[in-house]
């Protein structure tokens, strides 16, 4: 049976893997990005990975030796899987993940973004649940979630005001169609962290659009979750999150809005991995690593190589896709591809999860012939 996953290795990784082979300790970054079910597919290597080989024996032995904490990057159901991946419980949190995901979202047809906004907030309520402590503060780990903020041109909050940001999005869209940088007129990209992670190799800018760091504290996850989540015209903008309470905070006060979906400046997060000392391996559901999601439509635009040399990407093969009942791995398309009927989509969608547990299987094994298992 052919491999269900292919891997493809940036040069720096490359090197160090035929020098060195592969270690836990040798991963300092694993981002997970945007795309909403498509994330689904990767459920089966979540588990092996948070769970096994970078799981608590791992930890362990990564604090003995002085190794720095594994940093968890995530925009939008990426981020939602690495809160998953910082909680006290990965294996359960991230059942349950799947379980909500591929469950609560039981729309009809004709649903709108206010109905979507309210499902998909009970889902992150259902998935934080009682780890919010944790996943703020991991043991061993850091936790990054992407969030965007709308600026002037996006700034509507009001219902009336529909018709002026849709202008304003239309705008953003020639405008990064021109160049990337452009966007920086009409987002700001909001990197909420564990307190104290590092995040010295993002301060320094590597494109135009501004960056802002922010600490996620038990208060505000919930809402950055949200946001990270919330895909223009689909769920409605978080106007507010909560600023991370100080010790000697009379007041919770927060940052306003309005807040959206990660993914939009940051869809495959192509981000500057080289400025960092360890390897960063990336479970993916694609080949390639597109920069922002209005960039899916540009096929020339894609991470650049340098930036990506220290990267392990892992993703499923074509013969694997092909193997899938649907032939193709879930996304936001079958909502309608199956009309809105759930009795199809749902065990479609926990076949492609029952599957994925074969791209466990196949880089556990691809491991164990580099390490000489």
């Amino acid at each position: 049976m052919s491999s269900s996953i292919q891997i493809i290795l940036g040069e720096r990784a490359k090197a160090h893997i035929a020098n060195k082979g592969l270690k836990p300790e040798d991963i300092c970054a694993i981002p997970a990005a945007a795309g909403g079910p498509k994330g689904l597919i990767l459920q089966g290597l979540d588990q092996y990975l948070f769970n096994d080989w970078l799981g608590a024996d791992h930890l362990k032995t990564r604090a003995e030796k002085g190794v720095k904490p594994l940093q968890l990057i995530g925009a939008s159901i990426g981020a939602w899987r690495m809160a998953a991946a910082a909680s006290s419980n990965p294996a359960a949190t991230f059942k349950r993940l799947a379980q909500q995901y591929v469950e609560a979202q039981d729309y009809r047809k004709g649903v709108d973004r206010h109905e979507i906004s309210r499902v998909c907030q009970a889902m992150v309520q259902a998935v934080v649940a009682e780890e919010a402590q944790h996943m703020v503060k991991p043991v061993g780990k850091e936790l990054l979630v992407w969030v965007n903020k709308g600026l002037t041109p996006l700034h509507y909050a009001q219902a009336q005001q529909q018709h002026a940001r849709m202008r304003g999005f239309a705008s953003a869209v020639l405008a990064n169609s021109v160049n990337r940088n452009k966007l920086a007129t009409y987002f700001e990209r909001w990197v909420f962290q564990t307190p104290g992670a590092n995040t010295e190799w993002l301060q320094q800018a590597f494109d135009r659009i501004p960056t802002r760091i922010e600490n996620l504290d038990a208060l505000n996850i919930h809402d950055a979750l949200l946001a990270s989540g919330s895909i223009p015209f689909v769920l409605n903008p978080v106007h507010k999150i909560a600023q991370a309470l100080a010790d000697d905070a009379a007041e919770v006060k927060h940052h306003e809005g309005p807040f959206w979906d990660g993914g939009l400046t940051d869809y495959h997060l192509a981000l500057p991995y080289h400025r960092l000392d360890g390897l960063v391996l990336y479970p993916h559901f694609a080949p390639t690593v597109t920069p922002g999601w209005l960039d899916k439509f540009l096929k020339v635009r894609k991470a650049r190589p340098e930036w990506m040399s220290n990267v392990i990407l892992v993703c499923p093969s074509p013969e694997f896709v092909a193997s899938l009942p649907a032939k193709k791995i879930p996304d936001r398309s079958d909502f309608k591809r199956y009309k809105f009927d759930h009795s199809v989509r749902i065990p479609m969608w926990q076949s492609a999860i029952r599957e994925s547990e074969r791209m466990a299987d196949d880089f556990s094994n691809w491991l164990d012939k580099l390490n000489g298992g």
